[in-house]
């Protein structure tokens, strides 16, 4: 089984004069990081984790973030810091590795909270175990979030061009992410950044105050360029 509600990439629209500092990430993020995350998940995550809300679901996902071997853990995250505090994140990892961390997302839920909740998140995530899923030669950006005051500055810009660096370094010849069919903003900045879209997906999930309703999914090329390239809208 795969869990795809985390992948949304919210609020990464262009431009803007802020130079994020991007640093890899530790457990002792958790805070501010998790945060970030659930702008990327919403409601899907309050119904998938079976919390009553935003703080919750946070809170969750800050103890998972802790942890490792898992889709969620800080290990596959990049961070960026402007003015003092954490404004951004990435979390990106090879597509070939995505059931492995869907998997170790559910032994990280056991050591925090017991089988009874991981059961729940598996039985809760099983309809979109029918999504598809990257390919083996993709290098997949998961979750992209932009804090709400720090967006239209060109940190999502900068943590995505981070993750298609790593691409091209890790020998991948293509990026893939995917974005919510109602999340115009950041489909139109994904096509002003040289990814198009390969499929269009509409969920199967149906569960009541959940606002979600499919994605597409994007690739972008990258075999053709060398690991230092400028990587951006023009290359």
């Amino acid at each position: 089984m795969k869990f795809l509600f985390f992948r949304y990439n919210d609020g990464v629209t262009m431009a803007g004069e802020t130079s994020p500092l991007l640093r890899t990430a530790s457990p002792d993020d958790a805070g501010e990081a998790s945060a970030l995350i659930y702008e990327t998940m919403g409601t899907l995550g309050d119904f998938l984790f079976g919390q009553p809300g935003r703080g919750e679901s946070i809170r969750v996902v800050a103890a998972l973030f802790r942890q490792a071997g898992h889709l969620l853990s800080y290990e596959h995250s990049t961070l960026a810091e402007a003015d003092g505090r954490i404004v951004g994140i990435v979390q990106a990892f090879p597509g070939a590795d995505l059931w492995k961390a869907t998997l170790g997302l559910m032994r990280a839920g056991i050591r925090c909270w017991g089988l009874r909740f991981a059961l729940r998140l598996g039985w809760r995530g099983l309809p979109l175990a029918f999504e598809p899923v990257a390919g083996a030669d993709e290098y997949y950006v998961q979750t992209l979030a932009v804090a709400p005051s720090f967006r239209n500055r060109g940190i999502g810009r900068a943590l995505l061009e981070n993750a298609q660096r790593q691409t091209v370094e890790r020998g991948f010849p293509v990026c893939s992410l995917d974005v919510l069919l109602d999340n115009t903003d950041a489909l139109r900045f994904y096509q002003r950044e040289g990814f198009t879209i390969a499929r269009k997906v509409v969920t199967r999930l149906r569960a009541a105050g959940v606002q979600y309703n499919g994605f597409y999914r994007m690739v972008k090329r990258l075999d053709a360029l060398p690991a230092d390239a400028n990587i951006g809208p023009h290359s």
